[in-house]
């Protein structure tokens, strides 16, 4: 086990029950349990306009010549998809060749599926339920429910990393701490085989693992260090992120901090980390603030590279609540097509439900960076 101390660092799918959906509940039912965007110029002029502006946005990286960028979605509908009455907390794409797959979290603890798969052609068909369980059987000494899973190809077969938490790694307030494992499998849709104990856990915990892959291929994991769960003082949360071999699972050299909440609308809160290349330059989309909160959003920061740092200069989230509900977040996104796509689990959409529906969000660049685009209508998927 990686240990990384810092100073401080639903019943069934579809269900209606009054079950633990949100990372704080989460938190206290697991404290219960475990002790729980004049005229006209001259040619001459035009001409040289022309060509600064096209020079000094294509050498940002923030705007294509080739196809302008889409309109931008209405303020109160950011959404093209919504799947209701489906638990899909904390959603997750891998696109895969020719075939896609939706992985989200758990249901509860010790609830079958632990680990929800979906092989899927657009995200249309994900209501009917075809799920199957990815990770049947349970990592040794975790607390029984599976989040925020990762599942990437790797050199020889599929490698998974998720958050559950270990009854025997207690955090400083004695409480099971939240932890971060990897598991393989031959297949997509598993099983998968888990690590027998947590790969990564920092003094207060670490969650929402997340890979991304340069160019070259070399693959990296980001995650949070869950320093929120101490109750006693408000410590920012930490992004941290560590190389990985080929295999998928081996974590190579040190792990380092690439970014940290700062902005006040988080609310000292930043997590479900997931980086993304759009136009060239590498941006840290991640939830902040507490999914009990309305201030619970989607945030967005730009990074130097795909190391960091990421700079969390934005005073607003890039996605918030809206006519859809309150709390989006538990956010990831995929690129398919030419288009990139923004998962989320929202709070509520039309209403207050008990579990956490899919919302989907078409992301585009333009001169001044990422934004939501307008739904053109075209479903994610083949």
């Amino acid at each position: 086990m990686t240990r990384l101390d810092t100073p401080h660092d639903q019943t069934t799918d579809g269900g209606t029950a009054a079950v633990p959906t949100t990372r704080a509940e989460r938190r206290r039912a697991r404290d219960r349990a475990g002790r729980t965007s004049r005229r006209r110029w001259t040619a001459a002029a035009l001409v040289v306009a022309v060509v600064a502006v096209a020079v000094a946005l294509l050498t940002t990286g923030t705007f294509s010549a080739a196809s302008p960028p889409p309109p931008a979605a209405p303020a109160g509908a950011p959404a093209g998809l919504v799947v209701l009455h489906h638990n899909m907390p904390s959603p997750y794409v891998l696109v895969d060749g020719s075939a896609n797959y939706l992985y989200t979290g758990g249901y509860g603890p010790n609830v079958a599926p632990h680990v929800p798969v979906r092989q899927f052609t657009s995200l249309a068909d994900v209501t009917r339920d075809r799920r199957t369980d990815a990770m049947p059987t349970l990592p040794p000494g975790s607390w029984g429910w599976i989040w925020t899973v990762d599942v990437h190809k790797a050199a020889t077969g599929y490698a998974m990393w998720f958050t559950t938490a270990y009854n025997a790694v207690l955090n400083p307030g004695g409480v099971a701490n939240q932890c971060i494992g990897n598991a393989t499998s031959s297949s997509p849709l598993g099983p998968f085989t888990p690590s027998p104990g947590p790969v990564i856990c920092q003094q207060w915990g670490s969650i929402d693992p997340r890979v991304v892959v340069a160019p070259d291929g070399t693959h990296y994991l980001v995650w949070k260090s869950d320093s929120n769960a101490d109750k006693t003082t408000v410590i920012p949360t930490t992004i941290w992120e560590q190389q990985l071999a080929p295999d998928g699972v081996t974590l190579v050299g040190q792990a380092r901090q690439i970014a940290t909440s700062t902005q006040p609308w988080e609310g000292a809160l930043a997590e479900s980390p997931d980086m993304v290349d759009l136009g060239g330059t590498y941006y840290l989309f991640f939830s902040g603030n507490s999914s009990l909160d309305p201030h619970n959003g989607v945030g967005m920061m730009t990074c130097a590279s795909i190391q960091g740092p990421c700079t969390d200069n934005r005073t607003s989230a890039f996605l918030g609540s809206n006519h859809q509900g309150q709390g989006p977040g538990e956010e990831s996104l995929f690129q398919e097509g030419g288009n990139t796509w923004l998962l989320y689990s929202p709070n509520a959409i039309f209403g207050q439900y008990f579990y956490r529906p899919l919302a989907v969000a078409r992301v585009a660049v333009g001169p001044h960076g990422p934004y939501l685009a307008r739904f053109d209508g075209a479903v994610p998927g083949r």
